[in-house]
């Protein structure tokens, strides 16, 4: 499973290694940097910042405004011979800002936090859908991992280490009450038949 993002100048690529790991890649302009980290690292508490459109539409139907009311006042005054090139041009420049404003993306970010690794991702790039879902398969993985790491019986684990481990799983709600109470049955059974 991947997935690819695209900021201005800059590309992110997440790519999940034989349910294991996760590959990052970030090419920039002038940059790129790799590395992998284990899913069991990664959090899962996500946090999504978001910001509004409107500030950047106000700003931009300002600039457009002023465009217009430049151009309105050369074509009034287009019958006199002083120089009004200058009307033109800033006319053009404050489209320019103004359409700059319309298009310019915003910072909308989804970040996982909470493991050893804290893992940013463009919202909205390539779409809030496909990135909620990449996001919600690595929470899954990593929990499962987790789970099967911290949850499997081993004669060689003293006990009170093993429900520490089983505590610690309950407390980070990594498992319920029910699968608790069946693993420490569980354990228990292993430890008597061995």
């Amino acid at each position: 499973m991947k997935i690819t993002q695209d900021r201005g100048a800059q590309r992110k690529e997440f790519e999940l290694v034989n349910e294991s790991e996760l590959s990052i890649k970030v090419k920039g302009f002038l940059s790129s940097q790799e590395w992998t980290i284990d899913i069991e690292s990664i959090g899962y508490q996500k946090f999504i910042k978001t910001y509004s459109r409107i500030g950047l539409n106000v700003v931009g139907s300002f600039f457009v405004l002023m465009a217009i009311t430049s151009w309105v006042a050369f074509i009034v005054e287009a019958n006199s011979d002083s120089e009004l090139d200058g009307l033109i041009w800033s006319g053009f420049f404050l489209i320019l800002l103004g359409f700059t404003c319309f298009a310019v993306p915003l910072n909308n970010v989804l970040i996982l936090k909470g493991g050893q690794s804290e893992l940013k991702f463009y919202l909205d790039s390539p779409s809030r859908k496909e990135v909620e879902l990449f996001v919600d398969k690595l929470v899954r993985l990593s929990k499962k991992k987790l789970r099967e790491k911290y949850s499997r019986i081993d004669l060689d684990i003293p006990e009170d280490t093993f429900m520490n481990q089983l505590n610690w799983l309950l407390n980070t709600k990594l498992i319920n009450q029910k699968e608790y109470e069946d693993k420490k049955k569980e354990y228990k059974v292993f430890k008597l038949i061995k």
